[in-house]
């Protein structure tokens, strides 16, 4: 919904103050994301924000606080629709298994929101500044993906159907920096990036590299 028809449903009086509360930072951080695509982060400011949305700057600045503290929020929005998305979809699943689901819902998520994923990305790409505010977020946001694989790669341990000499924390880092890299790819260049043939072989080699049962790596890879 755009943002502008959003700020106008906020006004209803049949809508509580959480409602229109929640309706107006939702106005904002979809005209901050659609700023941050025309004009990049640097040329965004929060009374472009306000006036996108239908609102004014004064009520940027007194929800979010400052330009920083609205991008932190659009980082963690998206980031939180990605992380519920993903739990969905790998629900009990554990290992490999749950590797290779998440590797297929990333290429469905990216499909189907591209635009959040590209400004979530060029929102972590700020955040490696050391000087940016919402640096914090990004770390929080990267650690929870690396302890997420490194919980599936235990358990897949446990189960039996990983290797016991595979180091959980390291194929975490490593699962991570694949997905990282490929989305940095396809940000700049996504019509030399074949996401979905690049996860398929990821998911054969996950496979072969972590499996116990080599007989069984047909079966995990698809």
């Amino acid at each position: 919904m755009p943002a502008q028809i959003e700020s106008m449903n906020s006004s209803s009086p049949t809508l509580t103050q959480a409602q229109r509360t929640a309706i107006s930072d939702r106005a904002m951080i979809n005209a901050a994301i659609e700023l941050i695509l025309e004009h990049g982060i640097e040329k965004t400011t929060l009374q472009s924000i306000g006036e996108r949305a239908g609102y004014s700057r004064g009520l940027a600045t007194y929800r979010f606080g400052s330009k920083s503290g609205l991008l932190d929020e659009v980082c963690k929005s998206i980031s939180r629709n990605w992380l519920n998305y993903l739990q969905e979809r790998v629900a009990g699943e554990i290992g490999i298994e749950a590797m290779c689901t998440a590797l297929d819902s990333y290429f469905e998520f990216i499909s189907e929101h591209p635009r959040d994923m590209q400004v979530l990305q060029i929102l972590y790409g700020a955040a490696a500044s050391p000087r940016a505010e919402f640096r914090q977020t990004s770390v929080d946001i990267h650690q929870r993906q690396l302890d997420d694989v490194a919980d599936w790669v235990n358990a897949g341990i446990a189960q039996g159907s990983i290797r016991s000499d595979i180091d959980p924390t390291s194929i975490a880092a490593q699962y991570i920096a694949y997905i990282s890299g490929m989305t940095y790819l396809w940000l700049i260049s996504p019509a030399t990036i074949d996401i979905k043939q690049a996860n398929q072989d990821m998911k054969e080699r996950l496979a072969l590299f972590l499996q116990t049962d080599p007989e069984k790596t047909a079966g995990n890879a698809k």
